[in-house]
Parts: structure tokens; sequence; C-alpha cells
């Protein structure tokens, strides 16, 4: 589906139904996913071993890090810079260090909209 993202994303997220929401349209545009996530402390034990490119917070964490907390983590720790699910809350994070670059975050928003398109 779209073969020109070479992406290994981390996926943070609490919510089953979204999480395999989210999976199914990562399979479907080829790129590899590692989680979900629901909590902070998992995510950065798994991270240590799988390399990562991105980290997608799809939800809030559970345990005691916010997503935001957690992306600064990732970020300090293992130069994963992280992207919000949710597209105007991503674009509210604009100045943070732990931001994924914008044409990063662009290519996984396509692959998304093409998976979630209407057949």
């Amino acid at each position: 589906m779209n073969d020109d993202i070479n992406e290994t994303i981390l996926l943070i997220c609490d919510d089953e139904t979204r999480a395999t929401r989210l999976i199914t349209a990562f399979d479907e545009a080829r790129i590899q996913v590692i989680g979900p996530f629901p909590t902070a402390g998992l995510t950065l034990a798994v991270t240590a071993h799988a390399g990562p490119t991105v980290a997608l917070l799809a939800s809030e964490t559970t345990g005691r890090r916010s997503a935001a907390e957690l992306a600064q983590s990732l970020q300090t720790n293992w130069g994963v810079r992280s992207m919000l699910l949710d597209e105007a809350a991503h674009d509210e994070v604009e100045t943070v260090g732990w931001r994924a670059p914008d044409s990063q975050v662009a290519g996984i928003r396509r692959a998304l909209a093409k998976a979630f398109a209407p057949a």
C-alpha cells in the first residue's frame, strides 16, 4: 500500500479497539509495529531492545508517567522521537524536542489515511 515508508512504530495505546485498528492499518501499509503498550514503564523497557524509529502516542499512558513524560524519556534515552495520533494535539507541541519531524509524521498520517479511507 505504501512501500516508501520505512518506519518501525512503537505504539503506545491503552484502548484495545483503537490499537487493533491501528495495527491493522499499519500492517496493510507494510509498516512494522511494536506494541501496543499501555504503560510508560513497559514501553521504556521494550524500547531499549526493539529499535523503533518513531513512537506513536495514540492515548494517554496508564501508570505514573504521562504521554509527554514518556515522549521526553524516549527522546532523551534512545533518541526516539514521538508523534501524537490526535493531529490537533500534535500541532500544539510543535516546540518540544521530542516531537517527530514533520516529514516523518506526514508519511505515517498518509498511510493511516489510506488505510481508513472508505473502500
